[in-house]
């Protein structure tokens, strides 16, 4: 169910869990189908039965009117009709699945192809048009802004800086506008990643000659096929002094939490609210709410990027950590949060390998990714068997492979630049749901693609999904789902545990 500005897509009401049921209806239908015609060919012997043919010799008139009676029921106009028309439905209802998903396929290889493709001419044309354009741009400005001076080359080189750091603050705010206006243009671009690094290489053959050699040091594939591969290649291309902290290892300490006054989350405000009650701010958040069974329910926040220096830092929360979440990378963002449940965990007793507490994983952007990333790792699932949950908002996890098991919710504005990121929608399946909000003409909403990625706007987004729970068939279903999480009445006498962590990213022995 759609309301106006919030689109629902996949969970119980979602596309694929209608093509499921046409999948189990078809063979069913046959199923009835044989049944029907086996009740036909049984009445048919009734006809050819000793005992009724006798008959006819004494009442032929009875007989015969028997006789019409069951090859009423028997034949073209009952069950052996009804059982064709069966057979027919069945056979329509499996091709109409069929050609969904083969049109569905064909639809999405076309619209990558084409991304691809423009990627491509766009990265050809950035070497060979778009920079001598944009160059020839600058040093004209700066000849017509410099002023006649007995030393020109000194104020024309004056002249040309001063254009080039304006255009940040003049370009930024203009582009900001335009991504947020029309979302597409990112998405679509990103999407075509792969053509891109291909592109930039062909358009200037030294970039594509170190890409390659970059690429076969990692042992990577080029000219890359996905969006992934374009990613890793980029990353390689840093040579280990940008995007790349395999020379680090990473730091977490422990800061218990008051947990007096504190309350269990309610709804999905409650989950990815700033300030809510499972959230860290700038630390990883682990929360263990004592269940009357003996369990705890554990919801840990992982928070989102902190900084964009390319350059990894003391701080994980950066550039590198999302480049390689992008690139499907583990990162040291995610070992911190694996040793932050488990130290949790160990607080209560329940820190055992294995213990199959329920685990729900989220986080804004890069502590969404984070989140993805580490349901789809079997490492870390192995450890907490009990994970069952992500919820996400602004992170763009299209791509992450995470198991059928796991239910994702994905919170995303349509004019927010970051989930359009992964260059692909979230799949439509029975367990993940993603609800879109379109922030156009909302009172609380900044026109800019950057504004569009307020965690505070995510905030207002996830009361109005709270809003439409009963309403909608998949967000229903979903919170049935969290009940662990949400509905829990903490155990008489237990307490719950809150801990935040503190992650740095160090050199080893440092």
């Amino acid at each position: 169910m759609n309301e106006p500005g919030i689109e629902i897509c996949g969970g119980a009401g979602g596309i694929a869990v209608a093509l499921d049921a046409l999948d189990v209806a078809a063979p069913a239908l046959r199923a009835v189908a044989a049944d029907l015609a086996d009740s036909a060919a049984d009445l048919a012997l009734v006809l050819a039965d000793p005992a009724l043919v006798a008959a006819a010799l004494v009442a032929p008139g009875r007989t015969a009117r028997t006789g019409a009676d069951l090859l009423a029921v028997a034949g073209p106009s009952g069950l052996l009709g009804t059982s064709l028309h069966l057979r027919v439905l069945a056979g329509t209802v499996a091709a109409a699945a069929e050609l969904y998903r083969a049109g569905e396929s064909g639809a999405r290889q076309a619209v990558e192809g084409v991304d691809r493709t423009a990627g491509l001419v766009l990265g050809i044309a950035v070497p060979t048009v778009v920079l001598p354009v944009s160059a020839a741009a600058v040093l004209g400005a700066a000849a017509v802004r410099t002023r006649p001076s007995p030393v020109w080359l000194g104020a024309y080189v004056g002249s040309v800086i001063g254009v080039v750091r304006e255009l940040p603050s003049r370009a930024g705010p203009r582009v900001d506008r335009v991504l947020g206006e029309h979302p597409w243009l990112l998405e679509h671009s990103v999407a075509g990643a792969e053509g891109l690094v291909v592109g930039l290489g062909l358009g200037f053959p030294p970039l594509g000659l170190y890409l390659a050699d970059r690429a076969d040091r990692a042992g990577l594939r080029y000219p890359p096929r996905t969006q992934a591969e374009a990613v890793a290649v980029v990353t390689a291309a840093g040579g280990g002094h940008v995007l790349d902290e395999s020379g680090f290892e990473v730091e977490v300490r422990a800061h218990p939490v008051s947990t007096a006054g504190w309350r269990p989350p309610r709804g999905v405000s409650d989950l990815v609210a700033a300030d809510g009650p499972v959230s860290g701010g700038d630390h990883v958040r682990v929360t263990g709410i004592p269940l009357t069974d003996g369990r705890y329910a554990w919801v840990v926040d992982v928070p989102g990027t902190q900084t964009f220096s390319p350059r990894p830092g003391t701080n994980p929360w950066d550039q590198t950590s999302n480049q390689l979440l992008e690139a499907h990378e583990r990162t040291l963002t995610m070992t911190a949060v694996t040793a932050a449940l488990s130290d949790a965990r160990a607080r209560t007793g329940r820190g055992a390998t294995g213990v199959a507490d329920p685990v729900l994983l989220g986080g804004h952007s890069q502590g969404g990714i984070t989140a993805a990333a580490l349901a789809a790792d079997p490492v870390f699932r192995a450890q907490h068997p009990g994970l069952s949950h992500v919820v996400t908002t602004g992170a763009p996890i299209g791509g992450v492979p995470v198991p059928e098991g796991v239910s994702v919710l994905s919170l995303e504005h349509v004019q927010d630049l970051v989930p359009a990121l992964e260059g692909t929608r979230n799949p439509d399946r029975a367990g993940w749901v993603t609800v879109r909000r379109d922030l156009r003409g909302a009172s609380d909403a900044a026109p800019t693609a950057t504004g569009a990625h307020s965690g505070r706007l995510y905030e207002s987004t996830g009361a109005l999904v709270d809003e439409r729970t009963a309403t909608d068939p998949s967000l229903l279903r979903w919170r049935e789902g969290a009940g662990d999480f949400l509905d829990a009445l903490p155990a008489a006498g237990a307490r719950p545990v809150v801990v935040d962590y503190e992650v740095r990213r160090v050199r080893p022995g440092g």
